[in-house]
């Protein structure tokens, strides 16, 4: 099937399910996408298995030659993340920078140990041999919250404007860290001689502070060429095209691009977007907001689509345990942070309470099942996609639906008051 068919299937795929869940089931979009591409791929398999139709070999074929990991990771995340971002105000960023940055650095940091250990635990009492890193490597692809679900679901549930700038704030930039770490771990895996203890320090660091740096450039030269042009046309191909060079040059250099589009995307949206004549301004938005909403809906149905690459029933237990696992380690990386702000002073907020909307509210989402997706082939693969996939659904499915019922505005509003 040739690339273009490839993108006319999702894309018409995606029209149809959002179609049917804007008539019928009338949930938050992506949740509805996912959840219809989920019922799409049951339904084939249900034909499959009587014979009345070769559906699900069919959309094996689909996934494997639309591959998630490259699609995502090599593809479109720089416009989603910087699309993300543009709308995320600097200002309330830095009203809460200490919690944001301990979540986005310390708490993934623990959230990291935390699984990998337990699991590694796990999987000792119950005599699994298993190496070691690959439950690391499942712990640095999962800790981080994902900016893309958090963005598309959390922005839509009602949240007041300080408690929405942490989690997106947390989310945006602790990708990068889960990225870093993530890389990390997968080079002790596959590599013959293992980085030493300082070599890991200096590739977190390049990745981290190089990621930076790059932002910084790709916005300086942004913002130039965006004040300097009066066409459209000129200004979006601006945008597309720096996100998309950046993000590749990071690559080239190895350091971490979706920290760069990330703060690319701030600088731009609290800096140069403002300054934009209204209708400018306008146009710009619509475009941007366009894009995000139709990566969104093609991704969330790529993750409802690749269930068929799962053994459902071989790895249930290892499900079950993975989502328990996360939700634990969630809870205290988060709590902490929070802990240890509030004995500052720093923080005034309710312990208790911030730790059960931030541990609730880590949605974890596409980028988390790319990476998964992007591990060599290896014995381990199989058990740490299917662990990645059952906590991305839960994640989406169950936490994404009951957020909003869980946590009311009002109660929200009293929480993070100071």
């Amino acid at each position: 099937m040739d690339l273009f068919t490839l993108l006319a299937v999702i894309l018409g795929l995606s029209a149809l399910f959002s179609y049917i869940n804007e008539r019928l089931l009338h949930l938050e979009t992506t949740i509805g996408l996912m959840l219809l591409a989920l019922g799409f791929s049951l339904l084939a398999a249900i034909l499959n298995a009587f014979g009345a139709i070769e559906l699900i070999d069919a959309q094996r074929r689909l996934v494997a030659q639309l591959d998630l990991g490259d699609t995502l990771l090599k593809g479109v995340l720089c416009f989603m993340l910087f699309a993300g971002s543009v709308n995320v105000k600097l200002k309330l960023l830095a009203e809460e920078k200490w919690l944001i940055g301990s979540l986005a650095i310390g708490g993934t940091l623990v959230a990291w140990l935390l699984i990998g250990g337990m699991l590694w635990g796990v999987a000792s009492l119950f005599g699994l041999g298993v190496s070691p890193i690959y439950f690391f490597l499942f712990g640095a692809l999962i800790a981080p919250t994902d900016p893309i679900a958090a963005l598309a679901i959390l922005g839509k549930a009602g949240l007041p404007d300080r408690l929405e700038a942490i989690i997106s704030g947390e989310s945006l930039f602790n990708d990068g860290v889960g990225v870093v770490l993530f890389t990390m771990c997968l080079a002790i895996a596959i590599a013959p001689v293992q980085p030493t203890f300082g070599e890991a320090i200096l590739l977190f660091l390049r990745e981290v502070l190089g990621g930076i740096a790059l932002g910084l450039c790709a916005a300086v030269l942004m913002n130039w060429m965006l004040h300097r042009s009066e066409d459209y046309g000129t200004q979006l191909l601006a945008s597309l095209g720096i996100i998309a060079l950046s993000y590749s040059l990071a690559e080239y250099i190895e350091v971490s691009g979706p920290i760069a589009s990330v703060v690319t995307g701030l600088i731009i949206g609290n800096f140069a977007r403002p300054k934009m004549a209204d209708t400018v301004r306008a146009r710009f938005d619509t475009f941007w907001h366009g894009i995000d909403e139709i990566l969104n809906a093609m991704l969330f149905v790529l993750i409802g689509l690749n269930i068929v690459l799962l053994h459902p029933v071989e790895d249930f237990p290892a499900a079950i345990t993975a989502i328990i696992v996360c939700l634990i380690a969630r809870a205290i990386s988060v709590h902490i942070p929070i802990a240890l702000l509030r004995r500052t002073s720093v923080l005034t907020t309710e312990g208790f309470g911030l730790t059960k909307l931030l541990t609730w509210g880590g949605l974890r989402g596409g980028l988390a099942l790319a990476l998964a997706l992007s591990i060599p082939a290896a014995p381990e693969k199989a058990g740490v996609l299917y662990m990645t996939y059952a906590v991305v659904a839960f994640s989406i499915i169950v936490q994404g639906l009951t957020i909003s019922r869980f946590f009311k505005p009002e109660a929200l509003a009293r929480l993070i008051g100071k």
